[in-house]
């Protein structure tokens, strides 16, 4: 079949994010259910009771992978195909993985548990935010923040040409708004994050995060995923490791993604988690074919009605 699978991050959860999905697929409780064993804490009221918690990266992190993850079971389920690639924006690049088989779903609970604690640890007691930069090419983003000589200040995600996230400490990205609207960003976001991903800040956790994948044995892969580090597909369980790992310290390159994406001239793009912020990201990067999120569940619905049996 002609389409691919494009798994969120973190920014894309919402409270009483999915709930006609909880209540229509079995799969989905069943999945959170899974996580909240592991875990052992009450996720689905992280979701369903306006938690302050569904942002806070120790949980953002497995409900993101666990409600991508329940996408897929019901996919399979109905016997639906498997996608010709994968994408996965940061975290959803391990919902990717896991969708692919690469890792089981225990497995992918102790990483994402590791990933969010090293995370924190490596942010400490700093004050950090994270902005996305809208209407504003990437060059000129950089070139702005290297005349500011911060302290802590990087473009840490690519993802449009008109798109780019900056980390930094809150104060500094607090004072680099006026430059940014003044050389002509149309709209200035804060996200709703936690830690400063994809930072230099997470360097430390990175090395360490490594350490951790190496006890972990991972499997074959049912289809491709490409990784955000280098736009590329790993072709060994160590260059796997070794991409994992450091991805969490070096940007997102989501623009080169999407130029490999183009290269497949395919018909449709699937986002399975909540919201359809890659479907927007998509269109920002002119690839051809046709975008369409799961977080609508009557366009789910129509998909396992088209793809499967």
């Amino acid at each position: 079949m002609n389409f691919s699978f494009l798994f969120p991050g973190q920014g894309s959860q919402y409270n009483g994010m999915l709930k006609e999905h909880f209540e229509e697929f079995p799969e989905f409780s069943e999945t959170i259910a899974e996580g909240e064993e592991f875990y052992k804490e009450k996720f689905q009221e992280v979701i369903f009771s306006n938690d302050p918690r569904l942002s806070d990266t120790y949980y953002t992190q497995p409900l993101l992978l666990l409600v991508s993850f329940a996408f897929v079971r019901v996919w399979k389920k109905h016997n639906c195909p498997s996608p010709k690639v994968s994408f996965g924006h940061s975290l959803g690049e391990v919902s990717s993985l896991l969708s692919s088989e690469v890792f089981h779903l225990k497995a992918a609970l102790e990483f994402v548990q590791s990933r969010a604690n090293l995370m924190i640890a490596s942010k400490g007691s700093k004050k950090t935010k994270m902005v996305a930069v809208l209407g504003l090419d990437s060059k000129k983003i950089l070139e702005i923040v290297s005349e500011k000589k911060a302290d802590f200040l990087e473009a840490v995600n690519f993802n449009s040409p008109i798109q780019t996230v900056i980390a930094g400490n809150t104060d500094e990205v607090e004072l680099l708004k006026p430059s940014l609207k003044k050389a002509g960003a149309k709209r200035i976001i804060d996200l709703s994050v936690s830690v400063p991903s994809h930072s230099s800040l997470m360097n430390i956790a990175s090395t360490k995060l490594r350490v951790v994948l190496e006890d972990l044995s991972l499997g074959k892969a049912i289809f491709p995923t490409i990784h955000n580090i280098d736009s590329k597909v790993s072709l060994s369980s160590n260059e796997i490791k070794d991409k994992l790992a450091y991805q969490i310290s070096k940007p997102v390159l989501w623009t080169d993604s999407m130029k490999k994406l183009k290269k497949y001239g395919l018909d449709e793009h699937l986002e399975l988690g909540p919201g359809k912020v890659l479907c927007s990201l998509g269109k920002q990067n002119r690839v051809t074919g046709n975008f369409f999120s799961f977080d609508d569940i009557k366009v789910f619905k129509d998909k396992l009605n088209k793809y499967g049996n």
